[in-house]
């Protein structure tokens, strides 16, 4: 199966562009990861999260390894299964983990509103999932949130009514999911403003907290609490319909440059959260994206956090327990694995821009291409570096004409992609 042609085009141009991939449409051009994919949903998305349990894991990968490709396959996966899905993206200067705070913040912020089959940019935000949760349930009516009848509604009531008993750890927070359902039904935006303020974990006014006192909403989040809400949301979550929710985050390379008693103290909060999570998130699943050198030089010098994370095996069909998916481990050897996603993303470049490629010549150009990588030894991944070579020379010979390149070409053309990634990178580390 293919994607249509303007999703196509966005794949390309975006792979073309950064070798990095698109949020959309990944299943087109994943390979290599199915045994770790389909352990993931047969061993906890399909049974033990759904039916309350919780799971930490760590995903390793060298930079350009794939660790956020992997991650948009989980939450595809992840969706397939009702769950919702909080990803977490941050810059290498930021990190939630010295505060416990702001991991809350970080998911409430990144928890995206998305409809199976739609192909059009998600949506984040944890009222925005809010407001799609209830707009989804009054929809086939025929009637608008907006709509005086929507209150009135059956589905509406016993949403509500299953809202109102489920336990909840925060009695603040309970309320507050209660208060932001009725206000959307009662047109009430002063409140909403407020509420969002306060489910988001910023700061509320004092014109906020008068108006949430009115409906038992009393309490402030802050690094106190923030692991209760967090603990608040996954039970609200499943009340809501949900299988549960998985949290992803993708961050680990800014640890490396952290130090000092920042370092200290993103690590211990790091290690409460695998902590919680294991025993206190019903239904959660947390996955934490890192390189090779967080295992290797960070993880040592913390035994507590050493012995939550290390493992003499590896996650596999075999042994769904153990907290390390290895991202050099993978289905098919590297040379195969270059190879396929060549063949695949070829098929997609010739949907995007309706052009058919010499098949023949295109295989040889593959083949020449994956060994220039392999062999390039760049500081750039070469996966990478092998994706957005490729696509690009696809490009050059659709406007100029096919031919089978040369070894000396490839590794030419493999060096001044990476100097362009290099120069990519620098320009989106350096502050303005």
């Amino acid at each position: 199966m293919l994607p249509e042609p303007h999703l196509a085009r966005r794949i390309i141009e975006v792979l073309a562009q950064s070798g990095t991939p698109l949020s959309k449409g990944i299943s087109y051009y994943n390979v290599g990861n199915a045994s770790l994919l389909d352990t993931i949903d047969t061993h906890y998305l399909s049974s033990f999260l759904s039916d309350g349990g919780a799971v930490f894991k760590l995903v390793v990968g060298d930079y350009g390894s794939g660790k956020s490709h992997f991650l948009y396959c989980v939450r595809d996966r992840a969706w397939q299964r009702n769950f919702a899905v909080s990803k977490v993206d941050l810059s290498p200067k930021e990190s939630p983990y010295d505060d416990q705070q702001r991991v809350y913040m970080a998911v409430a912020s990144s928890i995206i509103w998305h409809e199976l089959g739609d192909m059009g940019e998600d949506e984040r935000g944890l009222t925005r999932f809010l407001e799609g949760t209830l707009r989804r349930l009054v929809a086939p009516t025929g009637l608008d949130l907006e709509d005086p009848g929507a209150a009135e509604l059956p589905e509406v009531h016993a949403f509500l009514q299953t809202l109102n008993a489920i336990p909840v750890d925060s009695l603040s927070f309970h309320k507050a999911i209660q208060g932001y359902f009725y206000a959307l039904l009662r047109g009430q935006e002063l409140r909403l403003e407020a509420l969002g303020r306060w489910l988001h974990g910023e700061q509320p006014t004092p014109e906020d907290m008068r108006d949430l006192r009115l409906i038992g909403v009393t309490e402030k989040i802050n690094k106190n609490n923030a692991f209760k809400m967090l603990r608040s949301l996954c039970q609200m979550v499943r009340a809501m319909g949900y299988s549960g929710l998985v949290l992803l985050f993708d961050e680990g390379d800014r640890m490396m440059s952290v130090g000092g008693k920042s370092e200290k103290v993103a690590t211990d909060n790091l290690r409460e959260v695998i902590d919680r999570c294991r025993e206190d998130l019903p239904g959660a699943m947390f996955i934490y994206a890192v390189p090779p050198a967080f295992i290797h030089d960070i993880v040592p010098k913390y035994p507590a956090l050493q012995q939550r994370v290390q493992t003499p095996s590896y996650f596999s069909r075999t042994n769904p327990f153990s907290p390390q998916i290895d991202l050099s481990r993978l289905d098919v050897p590297d040379t195969e694995l270059l190879t396929e996603i060549g063949y695949r993303l070829q098929a997609i470049f010739e949907v995007a821009y309706n052009y058919r490629l010499n098949a023949d010549i295109q295989a040889q150009n593959i083949q020449i291409l994956s060994q220039a990588a392999r062999e390039s030894y760049l500081a750039i991944s070469h996966r990478r570096l092998f994706i957005k070579t490729l696509v690009t020379e696809w490009f050059r010979q659709k406007e100029e004409g096919e031919q089978i390149i040369n070894r000396e070409y490839a590794q030419a053309a493999i060096r001044g992609q990476s100097d362009s990634l290099m120069l990519l990178e620098d320009a989106t580390q350096t502050p303005y």
